[in-house]
């Protein structure tokens, strides 16, 4: 996409900025300095040819899992894996980015780097050959509002951020907390065990911590045991805690399956927007899920394991904690660690986040399932829309030949008779009409493998909704019942959606959004 230079300036220097004064407290002098290099990034600007422009990315350097997503006093705050000393997947520290509404990202300081533990819990066996520094892995935050750890400064609630410590010769959990509004972190305990590893797995990890308002209790979900795919005698696990007081937690129940990865999380979401019956939705990394009831202590399963996104690129996804208006309300992490096309295009960033989309739960005549729907928030970046009734394929084309735009948020209703093939601004999307599903097809420069997404007919009828970036589609289907995310670049010159089919194709309805980009008004 090309930006006037006259926003050149702005868009390096104004967008993403340091935090006030008044909450720029001292960061905890245990962290390894030479990762406190904010500084740096400040002269990165957002207007590289492959850059996302609704799509939350590094100022510059690597990006993974969304962490410690949280809302605050008027602010939702984003932290992500991120190494902040090269353009690569490495060391990890805890990056930062706030917003008022989840689509506008301000990247702040780095918030928990790396640091050295303290030496009673180095053992004798690393002792000579480790210098006792770890990396900051994947966790969450809560809101302390009784200040049960006694760290709270006048009114501002402390923030508790939990995550891995990436020991030797096995991870542990710990801590660290903020007084300034998640600007600033100071380790608990001098950054050591607040959650000793449970024997299982040396690289356990991925604290999910919330509050859980029936038991009145904090719970902690941990990922303890990794499972060989195929053996049904060696399965994955996870573990919940409880505590009382933030820094002592009890165990209170295990629970296997064979799809249990990384990065779990669980949500208490109403079914069919009744308050009064809800759900709870425990997923992993890849997102499997499975929907039950969760007591406080224990998890128990509907026993059906399903799908909460068919493609390849979607990512330990992560849900907010403290929502201000009981939106459950998830983002993952747009990835693709082989085949990158910012690294391949000689971008100063690597990888990207979801588009922020909400969680609900609906009756369906298979059972209660979940859908996902983009944050309603999105519509502050409509530029102008477009809409189409009861018209052909090709009087359709003729009329979208004539919008262009680099960032498009469309939807559709159809009525297929036969295959068809959306063209997304160059990324190419089969429909199989004997199959009902959709397909990407060859979405980055080398070939790679897609799942077919599920995309029934309902009274003849299909309905979608997709997203286009400058590198990503997001495809809903059906209000959401099934979606897909893709990491894939757009052609740059071409601006606009094009379907070929037979022409007897119904088009009941089709919306163009044209929509601008977050990193300049």
């Amino acid at each position: 996409m090309k930006i006037p230079k006259k926003l050149l300036s702005f868009i390096g220097l104004g967008v993403c900025t340091l935090c006030p004064p008044e909450l720029n407290a001292q960061a905890d002098p245990l962290f390894n300095p030479k990762h406190l290099n904010f500084e740096s990034y400040k002269d990165i600007g957002y207007n590289q040819k492959y850059r996302p422009q609704y799509h939350f990315t590094s100022r510059k350097n690597w990006l993974n899992d969304p962490n410690g997503l949280i809302y605050y006093a008027g602010e939702y705050h984003m932290f992500f894996q991120h190494h902040a000393l090269k353009n690569a997947n490495g060391t990890k520290s805890w990056g930062h980015a706030v917003s008022s509404d989840m689509i506008h990202w301000t990247q702040l300081e780095h918030a928990i780097v790396p640091y050295k533990i303290p030496n009673e819990h180095i053992s004798a066996e690393f002792a000579k050959k480790w210098d006792g520094e770890v990396a900051i892995w994947s966790g969450t935050t809560v809101i302390d509002h009784k200040n049960i750890l006694g760290k709270q400064i006048g009114n501002i609630k402390t923030m508790v951020a939990y995550f891995t410590a990436t020991a030797r010769p096995e991870f542990f959990q710990a801590a660290a907390y903020s007084t300034d509004k998640g600007r600033t972190f100071k380790l608990l305990k001098d950054g050591g065990v607040i959650l000793p590893n449970q024997g299982l797995l040396k690289g356990e990890r991925d604290p999910k911590v919330f509050w859980h308002e029936a038991s009145q209790k904090y719970v902690m979900l941990i990922w303890i045991k990794a499972g060989e795919w195929g053996n049904k005698d060696k399965l994955s696990g996870v573990r919940f805690f409880t505590s009382e007081n933030l820094l002592d937690w009890k165990a209170t129940s295990s629970l296997d399956r064979k799809w249990f990865a990384e990065c779990m999380d669980i949500v208490e979401i109403p079914v069919d927007d009744d308050i009064n019956n809800k759900k709870w939705v425990l997923y992993d990394a890849s997102f499997d899920y499975e929907i039950g009831d969760f007591d406080g202590d224990k998890f128990k399963s509907d026993k059906v394991t399903l799908k909460g996104d068919y493609g390849f690129h979607y990512y330990a996804a992560q849900t907010f904690n403290n929502s201000p208006d009981g939106r459950s309300i998830m983002i993952g992490w747009l990835n693709d660690r082989k085949h990158s096309p910012f690294v391949e295009s000689k971008m100063p960033f690597d990888q990207q986040m979801s588009i922020p989309t909400k969680m609900t739960l609906r009756t369906t005549p298979e059972g209660i399932r979940l859908f996902r729907w983009p944050v309603k928030e999105l519509e502050s970046l409509y530029i102008k829309s477009t809409r189409f009734e009861s018209t052909t394929l090709k009087a359709l084309n003729t009329q979208l030949k004539k919008l262009n735009s680099d960032l498009i948020d469309c939807t559709v209703e159809l009525q297929p008779r036969a295959d068809l093939e959306f063209n997304f601004r160059g990324i190419k999307v089969k429909y199989d009409h004997k199959s009902q599903t959709l397909q990407p097809i060859k979405i980055l420069k080398k070939n790679h493998k897609s799942r077919r997404l599920p995309a029934a007919l309902s009274g003849g009828k299909l309905k979608l909704r997709v997203l286009i970036d400058q590198a990503s589609i997001e495809i809903f289907v059906n209000e959401g019942s099934h979606v897909g995310t893709y990491l894939g670049l757009t052609q740059e010159n071409n601006k606009t959606v094009q379907l070929s089919g037979h022409n007897d194709t119904v088009i009941n309805a089709f919306t163009f959004h044209q929509l601008k980009s977050v990193w300049h008004q």
